[in-house]
């Protein structure tokens, strides 16, 4: 048997798994920079248009979107008063 071929195999499979448990140490970094895709309707189209986003993106809009929605509310109770 090849006993260089069995170390070189060994070593391979050390920093494979040496590179799992670092990628458990930085799960969150690695959660968020997941890729989620949905498919969103189009304004004027019968068709969904497929959207490509990290998990951190995905987040930050979602914020942007509820602050502007609360920014309008707050804009129509200042000129009903």
């Amino acid at each position: 048997m090849n006993f260089r071929a069995l170390g070189a195999l060994c070593c391979l499979a050390s920093l494979y798994v040496g590179a799992g448990v670092e990628n458990k140490k930085g799960g969150a970094t690695s959660e968020l920079d997941r890729v989620i895709c949905k498919n969103l309707p189009v304004s004027g189209s019968h068709r969904k248009q497929r959207i490509c986003r990290t998990k951190l993106e995905w987040d930050e809009s979602r914020k942007r979107s509820r602050g502007d929605a609360q920014y309008e509310q707050k804009l129509k109770r200042k000129a009903g008063d």
